[in-house]
Order: C-alpha cells, then sequence, then structure tokens
C-alpha cells in the first residue's frame, strides 16, 4: 500500500501550476509551439494560452518567449524563469515524496 497525492501551488486560493501546466512547459520546450503542445495534450489551443497568460500574469514572471505567426507559423520557447519553475517544482514533488515514503503505514 501506498500514499497517492496531487500537488499544486496556489495564490490567492486560485490553482496556478501544476503537474498539468509542468507538461505543458516541458512539451512547449520539446515541440516549440505553444499550439503543437496543447495539441499532444489535447488541449485547446485557447485553453493553454489562457493557462499561461494567466500564469504569467498570477508569479509576475515570463514563462515562455512567443513568436507570433508568420509563413512558417509561431514559435514559442521556455525562459529561464520557466525553466526555473519546472526545476523548483521538480525538487518540490521529490521533497514531498521523500516525506511520505518514510511514512509507515502499518503504524497509523
Amino acid at each position: 500500500m501506498e500514499i497517492g497525492y496531487k500537488i499544486w501551488l496556489k495564490k490567492e486560493g486560485r490553482k496556478i501550476f501544476g503537474k498539468g501546466p509542468k507538461e505543458l512547459l516541458i512539451r512547449v520546450d520539446q515541440l516549440g509551439s505553444l499550439s503543437k503542445a496543447a495539441a499532444s495534450m489535447n488541449m485547446s489551443y485557447s485553453k493553454a494560452w489562457n493557462l499561461i497568460s494567466n500564469l504569467e500574469k498570477t508569479l509576475g514572471i515570463k514563462v515562455l518567449d512567443k513568436k507570433i505567426g508568420g509563413i512558417d507559423g509561431g514559435s514559442s520557447s521556455l525562459t529561464p524563469e520557466g525553466k526555473n519553475l519546472i526545476k523548483k517544482y521538480d525538487r518540490l514533488e521529490k521533497k514531498i515524496q521523500q516525506i511520505f515514503s518514510q511514512i509507515d503505514l502499518n503504524n497509523i
């Protein structure tokens, strides 16, 4: 038996970052496009755009560098702040996982 859990960051009672937004950012980094990343997650582009926009406004940082359209279409890449957010979230997940792994469920 093990403990299941979900971790997300909230600000002013609103969920702003968790596994879904993290995965979206990782896929943008891999695919070079917010629309391609959203499609790969079966997410609408407008939902992905709103998620990123709200994240940036709430945290006061820019997580994506976006280049609008053109002949070959637009592109997006992670900013250093976006990469740092993912690293910090990963560290938080690992620390929490370590804490939960030390709990002996037979002695609760």
